[in-house]
């Protein structure tokens, strides 16, 4: 299997990469906050979050309920991302054909 401090680095760079990602994705929705693309890059804190805590519980306790669990509430929430970037494309071309 992994060598120990192998598993240990890598968990430690998901946790640090995926805070990192988290952080960056919250300033950029708390300057984005007022415009078509503020609900799309929340959500998106919100997958970033959730990856990670997915791949972090994965190398330390393996398969289970918990993490089928949290393996379909990511993949829902990725759909809800791509639609609301769908419908905010939308939303943006219908602005701009108006004018």
């Amino acid at each position: 299997m992994f060598d120990a401090s192998l598993q240990t680095v890598s968990i430690l760079f998901a946790i640090i990469g995926g805070t990192a990602a988290g952080v960056l994705s919250f300033l950029l929705w708390n300057v984005l906050r007022e415009t078509p693309f503020g609900t799309v890059v929340a959500l998106l804190s919100l997958t970033l979050s959730g990856v990670t805590l997915y791949h972090v519980v994965l190398f330390v306790g393996g398969e289970s309920v918990f993490l089928d669990t949290l393996r379909s509430a990511m993949h829902t929430i990725v759909a809800i991302f791509l639609w609301l970037v769908i419908a905010t494309n939308e939303q943006i071309q219908q602005t701009v054909t108006r004018r």
